[in-house]
């Protein structure tokens, strides 16, 4: 897999596993590839999948919260009609809304969406 992706992806991969979502099989087959971006799919368990794309030149933190906002989204289709599609949980509202990644001085952070309050490092969720 592209280092550039690897490093995007491994914290968000790390709070999947720490809170028990479903975690995608990562494939990387240089669909969009190219020197301003890495990507790879998303495989289900069905066998349906999704492209992700990082962009090259964003900064470190912005690349994971781009990542974290795609892969978000795969866990939440994933989770439709077996469980509560609200991933990650914001900790204050735990039936209304999930977290929404955002970069915050520098760093990628789950975030309360309806206060803008910082929640977690991404990567660090338990």
């Amino acid at each position: 897999m592209d280092e550039v992706l690897r490093q995007a992806l491994e914290p968000v991969l790390r709070d999947i596993r720490a809170t028990g979502a479903p975690e995608p099989d990562v494939r990387d087959d240089g669909w969009a590839d190219d020197d301003l971006s890495a990507s790879a799919f998303l495989w289900s368990r069905d066998g349906s999948a999704v492209g992700i794309r990082v962009d090259r030149a964003a900064a470190e933190a912005d690349r994971v919260v781009q990542v974290a906002d795609q892969v978000q989204e795969w866990v939440i289709e994933e989770l439709w009609g077996q469980a509560a599609t609200n991933w990650p949980r914001c900790p204050g509202h735990p039936a209304t809304h999930p977290l929404r990644a955002s970069t915050r001085a520098r760093s990628a952070m789950w975030v309360c969406p309806s206060e803008g309050t910082p929640i977690s490092p991404i990567g660090s969720l338990e």
